[in-house]
């Protein structure tokens, strides 16, 4: 059958720790977990909006997908952990309920190009292929308001690949590159940090892996920090906001505290292993390859970046810090590469 020309092309990134998806002018970020429902109040939240509210019915029981699962439910799952995918059917069932996001209509067609964590088996990928390909009914309502939708949905084809390829097709494209380079693509999430090598245009599978050091690693020893120096204890997961915004200090217990000195010891620690891990991955490479860039993608690229930039120089990985590369949007260019690998499988 061919594509109609309504077709969607839709970019998504399953990460450990959000989902990101892209498709036209449209960009969501959405926490990478589903939740059991919590009965309780409603109507009374003052967001209302369904990127927060979402809940999506399976086959009769409600599912709290995203935020609203991150913050409501006892019980949550998520899906994605230790550097793969966890289950593909909650994996479909949360990508169908954030596709009802982007649509305009009861009735849309898409082209989806998807990427997940490096560690995840051929056989889970092709799963999520087969499972997310074909005709979808999908029914869908809002926790803070009650509206319910019910919609339908074609998904004429979907691909899926290693999440750090988004960037490295997104920052090629973006470079006018029009020939494959050798690189490494370092994506640096909350949970894991997933290291892809490209040669000659081909994603090496014993040259790629995971490692857990990644941001929540910085959290953590920067918990364990400031507990040391204030005897307060600080949840990891309230660090994340004070390293995105770049603060040096910040309020504990009524006090403020400088985390510099503590942050600059964590991002070198944390950085020189992810440099080790390149290195030794390297070794699997063919003797011809040459590494020409080095790109750090994921929300951690604007913490441990400029650390990367030198040491990846100084472990003679690149010839200049320059071809140690950040992509403009570093949380989404996954996203935006897939979207543009599937806007190039629509056209044909």
């Amino acid at each position: 059958m061919p594509i109609a020309p309504m077709t969607n092309a839709v970019g998504i990134d399953l990460g450990t720790s959000t989902i990101k998806v892209t498709c036209g002018d449209m960009r969501y970020r959405i926490p990478s977990v589903i939740g059991t429902p919590n009965p309780g109040w409603t109507g009374m939240a003052t967001d209302k909006s369904w990127l927060n509210n979402l809940i999506i019915d399976d086959d009769g029981t409600d599912v709290y997908i995203g935020e609203l699962a991150r913050l409501q439910s006892e019980i949550r799952k998520p899906l994605a952990s230790e550097g793969k995918m966890k289950s593909v059917k909650n994996s479909v069932l949360a990508l169908k309920a954030i596709l009802s996001l982007i649509m305009k209509s009861t009735y849309e067609q898409f082209v989806i190009s998807t990427g997940v964590p490096i560690a995840t088996g051929v056989a889970e990928s092709k799963e999520l292929i087969k499972s997310l390909k074909g005709t979808h009914e999908i029914k869908v309502k809002n926790d803070a308001t009650g509206e319910a939708k019910q919609m339908k949905i074609l998904v004429e084809n979907c691909f899926v690949m290693p999440e750090p390829y988004g960037t490295y097709w997104y920052t090629l494209k973006n470079s006018g590159v029009t020939t494959a380079v050798d690189s490494i693509i370092v994506d640096i999430g909350h949970g894991t940090t997933d290291i892809l090598c490209m040669y000659k245009g081909n994603m090496m599978r014993a040259a790629s892996g995971s490692l857990e050091e990644a941001v929540d690693s910085l959290t953590s020893a920067l918990a364990r920090a400031i507990q040391d120096k204030t005897g307060k204890i600080v949840r990891p997961f309230d660090l994340m906001m004070a390293i995105e915004k770049n603060k040096k200090n910040i309020l504990v217990g009524g006090k403020a505290i400088n985390i510099d000195s503590a942050m600059s010891q964590a991002v070198t620690s944390i950085a020189d292993v992810i440099v080790d891990e390149s290195n030794r991955l390297l070794n699997n490479l063919p003797p011809d390859a040459w590494i020409e860039k080095v790109i750090v993608c994921g929300g951690g690229a604007y913490v441990f970046g400029d650390y990367l930039r030198q040491a990846f120089f100084d472990a003679n990985i690149v010839k200049k810090p320059e071809e140690v590369l950040t992509p403009p949007d570093a949380v989404m260019s996954n996203a935006i590469g897939f979207e543009m690998i599937a806007a190039t499988k629509l056209k044909k």
